[in-house]
């Protein structure tokens, strides 16, 4: 079975010298994964096609099904069925756990700030607590930004995708990822070096949107230090962030950025 594409063409109508012209366009392609836990659906992610594998282990490791590469047994493709839907299975330790049930949505308003703290309490307790003299300077996050961009194939042709780069501490790309989903992207670039087992080696996540509370939870579990998003951070996320000890950056541009929650890792911070 042929592998999904992870573009399309459509006919488009585009403006340009007050007359509007027939032509085509090339757009992202969105399409839904399941994702088999021990052989039972867990969860149905809208992603574009591509690194499955990869977002699959990532995925895992962000929701606590597993910790490390070692928990998993395999992840597996289903193609010849279905080339939307990948199935994992977990080992060790993880194996003898009672298969995990379909999460069920937690809806949380922004407004609420009990239901806030309390997530943040419980998320926390389960996150490691990151520990590092890792340091980086204003600059060099800078640089890492325009290295992202540059890495971001399908967004110069169809605008439509996000994308996530881990960067060592030196400031070398260890991994990218790009998706119609942000959080996807984020899963694909850490499932890829976690499968590597290199994913200890990574210091800096960028990501090309907001840092919202599940994104710096993402960061968090993959015990990456630093985060720096092109838009802004949340509250509950900049919150988490202080909890964690992760550094947050937000509003990264060509020549600007905003520092949220330091930690002791920005050079220069007067």
């Amino acid at each position: 079975m042929q592998a999904a594409k992870a573009t399309a063409t459509t006919e488009v109508w585009r403006l340009s010298d007050g007359i509007l012209q027939r032509g085509e366009g090339m757009v992202i392609v969105e399409e839904p994964l399941e994702i088999l836990v021990d052989g039972s659906p867990y969860s149905v992610i809208m992603r574009t096609p591509g690194d499955d594998i990869h977002l699959a282990a990532g995925f895992c490791l962000a929701e606590g099904l597993i910790d490390t590469a070692r928990d998993i047994g395999s992840i597996q493709s289903c193609e010849a069925e279905d080339p939307n839907r990948v199935a994992v299975t977990r080992a060790g330790e993880r194996a003898r756990e009672e298969t995990p049930p379909r999460p069920v949505p937690r809806i949380i308003a922004s407004s609420c700030g009990l239901c806030g703290r309390e997530l943040i309490e419980d998320v926390a307790k389960r996150l490691p607590e990151i520990e590092t003299d890792y340091r980086v300077s204003a600059n060099d996050l800078l640089a890492l930004g325009r290295r992202l961009q540059q890495e971001q194939q399908y967004f110069r042709p169809t605008g439509g995708t996000h994308a996530a780069g881990l960067f060592d501490a030196v400031g070398d790309l260890l991994s990218s990822a790009e998706d119609v989903g942000r959080h996807n992207a984020l899963d694909k670039a850490i499932g890829r070096l976690l499968v590597a087992g290199r994913l200890e080696e990574a210091r800096v996540a960028v990501l090309s949107g907001r840092c919202s509370f599940e994104m710096a939870q993402k960061v968090a579990r993959a015990g990456i230090p630093v985060a720096a998003s092109v838009s802004a951070p949340t509250a509950l996320a900049i919150e988490l962030a202080q909890r964690a000890g992760l550094t947050m950056v937000g509003f990264l541009r060509e020549s600007t950025l905003t520092v949220y929650v330091d930690q002791g890792r920005i050079d220069g911070l007067q």
